[in-house]
């Protein structure tokens, strides 16, 4: 599968004020709060679709286009943090599907879980475990980007999410 995300995106989801107030457990067990990046970075978070019985094309695709393009999403002074709702148990097929597409052999951004579905439902983008969801917070902790996709291939290309970013470099 090789899908065409969209290459223009605008926010399809209100910004409530719970994005900003999320914490995760990063593969180590250490607690990743959004807080943490404030007046630090801009934020590309991305929320995967989780393990519903299958592993997502559509996720492995987007993941491994993240990974592949990191050093160009990092030169906007953005961190990604990817949420991968659901049992830990399945993180590892998921990784090894992401890298290889990808050609690399690791993650080089943080990979977070929600096993419990907490931030799922506190932002209200529950499907079969989420639906696919982009989220840009500027380093000044406001959301710039609320994109909750209404099926498993309605996400951002990379190009978006790098012309969104553009855009909060010159807002300045």
């Amino acid at each position: 599968i090789d899908p065409r995300f969209l290459d223009e995106v605008q926010s399809n989801r209100e910004d409530d004020g719970t994005v900003t107030d999320l914490s995760f457990v990063d593969t180590d067990g250490q607690v990743v709060s959004l807080e943490d990046y404030k007046n630090q970075k801009n934020v590309l978070l991305v929320f995967t679709r989780g393990f519903s019985g299958t592993l997502c094309p559509y996720c492995t695709t987007q993941t491994s286009r993240l990974i592949a393009n990191y050093d160009k999403i990092r030169e906007k002074d953005t961190e990604i943090l990817l949420v991968y709702p659901g049992s830990k148990a399945q993180l590892p097929m998921f990784q090894a599907a992401s890298t290889e597409m990808s050609e690399q052999d690791s993650f080089p951004f943080p990979v977070l879980l929600d096993e419990d579905l907490a931030a799922v439902k506190q932002l209200g983008i529950v499907a079969q475990l989420a639906s696919p969801s982009t989220f840009i917070i500027d380093r000044e902790g406001k959301v710039r980007l609320s994109y909750v996709g209404s099926s498993p291939a309605d996400r951002p290309s990379i190009q978006a999410m790098l012309d969104q970013l553009d855009q909060i470099r010159e807002a300045g």
